[in-house]
């Protein structure tokens, strides 16, 4: 089993071994990718051009054919498709999805995938600019009080999209397809990668998404697993995982 990660290919390999893969480490010792990457690959140069394990992410969603997200406690995880369908099977019969949830997986589904500003400004949760003034004096007003309000709202939309694209993560109804990234002028790639969302029937067909099991016997075959690959994690960390 892979206990320390030198390449893209250690991760995936690693994914499909263990079935789940934290991304950072957490209360469970030696779970995570985190704890098997070493620091040149989790800290890389700042030029962004190569971000080590960072960079990974959206070729060891295909390659290791596993779902990515924030999985674990509102962090991100991967899980192998050995374990991702149960996963889901469970996590469905005990999240209810609230009316903004259901906006965003409607938005969602009848686009197949977006990026997560698209999927945002689609949803709604983007404030639009504010009318242009007529005159000089309504302006400066505009100018002045506008240079608070659309922030303080931008943030609270910010926070809003946040905490509902997780919970649709956490609750089996969304997952990341893969990173994208902006290039300046001469093709050089700036910044950090941008989610692209999907739903898992959309990225992995709804037949692969079947289970022949109720949420309950999901929940017992991956309990079983994980007492298995962490059996140092207690009962309570072991829950805290599935749940």
């Amino acid at each position: 089993m892979i206990t320390m990660i030198h390449n893209e290919a250690d991760v995936a390999q690693a994914v499909v071994e263990r079935g789940f893969l934290p991304f950072f480490k957490g209360e469970v010792a030696n779970f995570s990718l985190e704890e098997m990457t070493p620091p040149e690959l989790w800290f890389p140069d700042d030029s962004l051009q190569d971000m080590g394990v960072w960079d990974y992410k959206s070729d060891v969603i295909l390659d290791a054919d596993c779902a990515y997200g924030k999985f674990y406690r509102n962090k991100a995880c991967f899980v192998s498709m050995r374990w991702y369908p149960h996963l889901v099977n469970y996590r469905r019969s005990r999240h209810t999805v609230s009316a903004d949830e259901q906006l965003i997986l409607d938005v969602l589904r009848e686009n197949h995938s977006l990026l997560s500003r698209q999927l945002k400004r689609m949803s709604g949760y983007t404030p639009k600019r504010p009318t242009r003034a007529g005159n000089p004096l309504e302006r400066s007003f505009l100018a002045d009080v506008g240079a608070r309000l659309p922030h303080q709202r931008s943030r609270a939309d910010r926070e809003a999209f946040d905490t509902a694209i997780t919970r649709l993560q956490m609750g089996g109804h969304v997952l990341i397809a893969a990173f994208e990234y902006n290039h300046d002028k001469h093709g050089r790639r700036y910044g950090w990668g941008v989610a692209r969302y999907c739903t898992p029937e959309d990225f992995f067909g709804p037949d692969r998404m079947m289970v022949d099991c109720t949420p309950e016997e999901s929940r017992e075959l991956i309990r079983q697993h994980l007492n298995q690959l962490i059996p140092h994690a207690t009962t309570q960390q072991i829950d805290r995982i599935i749940e």
